[in-house]
């Protein structure tokens, strides 16, 4: 008997049980981008604020979502919702990856992260 097991790497929970998925735009769409509206799923993590005002430690568990942009991070780019408004974005291609990280901006290990790629054409805004 052969069993075969096939996993996706995006949207794969980690040893945490936290995953992510990108659920809009979906990939190789075209969008108005003006914002682009990312609309994603997290589960496994609460997610609480990137930049808190305290200093006290953060709780286990805890997190918030990172962005990047054609390979570009910026340090204003994590998220503590489900979902991402992005401004500012010409027209092109784009690849829009997001991934999870713990609340002391750690990795969550292993990798909890999605990515697509989308169009942004502002001749598509109505």
């Amino acid at each position: 008997m052969t069993l075969l097991l096939l996993f996706a790497c995006t949207g794969a929970p980690s040893e945490t049980g936290a995953t992510i998925t990108i659920l809009s735009p979906l990939p190789e769409s075209r969008v108005c981008g003006t914002p682009l509206v990312l609309t994603t799923a997290v589960t496994g993590i609460t997610l609480v604020d990137p930049f808190p005002d305290d200093t006290d430690p953060p709780e286990a568990g805890t997190g918030h979502i990172d962005l990047a942009i054609n390979g570009q991070e910026e340090d204003d780019w994590m998220y503590s919702g489900e979902q991402i408004v992005v401004t500012g974005l010409a027209d092109g291609y784009y690849q829009v990856k997001v991934e999870l990280s713990s609340a002391d901006h750690t990795p969550i290990e292993p990798y909890a992260g999605d990515l697509v790629y989308v169009t942004i054409d502002s001749g598509v805004c109505g």
